[in-house]
């Protein structure tokens, strides 16, 4: 008669199977993109770093988006779904800015994003409303995004990401621009000049604010310094971020979800 494993010989049968070494990464690289080739811009979407708030339904338990041990504030990606502790933060390369345009339906109408315009003369054609947003004719109305394309850095990996910003984070922003565009260094002959944005690492964190309307988080961002000489690879990879990027189609099927 065979005697039946206890739950400890089969917890360390399971553990001995998962232990199991990966295989080398030379040979993956051999067939580097392979299975990839018809995927363009248009197929995918690009991950967004998303703030959590008091009513994301990612820190409800009881909502089918609900990420487990999430909290207000926290940070996650949209795809991923990773989640980052807010006041750990997480560290990232900035690749480049954008500044969008999009067009929103009224919740009460439906919600959703309707359009992503590129040109600022579509605020030409807006009026404040009641909510003092800027609406267009037909009822929907338009929020200014300020848009980072960043990798998420974690050891030798690293996530593709977007970073939009709009209402009260646009200061954030343009401060994250102001520090990137003044930052000097000097070479070994003594010139002065402006390195590329992606040489830098920067750590993203959330804290609380609040005005008139209500409460909530925002970024909070750190210059953490240059890139190490073991760093050149992400100092790459941002590069080809950077050229690959789809500006005309960035935010896909996108939830608002800044509440200020």
């Amino acid at each position: 008669m065979t005697k039946e494993k206890t739950n400890e010989e089969k917890t360390k049968e399971v553990t001995e199977k998962s232990s199991t070494a990966l295989a080398p990464l030379s040979v993956f690289e051999e067939d580097a993109g392979s299975g990839l080739e018809n995927i363009g811009a248009e197929d995918v979407t690009v991950p967004r770093l998303k703030v959590l708030q008091a009513l994301s339904p990612e820190v409800n338990s009881r909502d089918g988006k609900h990420i487990k041990d999430s909290a207000a504030g926290d940070i996650t990606n949209t795809v991923t779904r990773e989640l980052f502790q807010g006041e750990e933060g997480c560290t990232v390369i900035p690749v480049t800015y954008k500044r969008y345009y999009l067009e929103w339906q009224p919740r009460e109408e439906g919600g959703g994003l309707i359009k992503q315009h590129t040109d600022n003369a579509i605020l030409g054609q807006t009026t404040k409303n009641e909510k003092n947003q800027d609406a267009l004719p037909n009822g929907n109305y338009i929020q200014t995004s300020a848009t980072h394309y960043a990798l998420v850095i974690d050891g030798d990996s690293f996530q593709t990401v977007m970073i939009p910003m709009s209402g009260t984070q646009l200061k954030k922003s343009r401060a994250w621009n102001s520090v990137a565009s003044t930052l000097k260094v000097k070479a070994g002959d003594g010139r002065v000049f402006t390195p590329p944005i992606y040489s830098q690492k920067y750590r993203l964190t959330t804290v609380p604010e609040s005005n008139d309307l209500g409460n909530w988080f925002g970024w909070n961002i750190e210059l953490i310094g240059q890139l190490g000489e073991d760093e050149m690879f992400l100092y790459e990879a941002a590069k080809q971020f950077k050229e690959s990027i789809n500006f005309e189609n960035s935010f896909g099927k996108a939830e608002e979800d800044t509440p200020f």
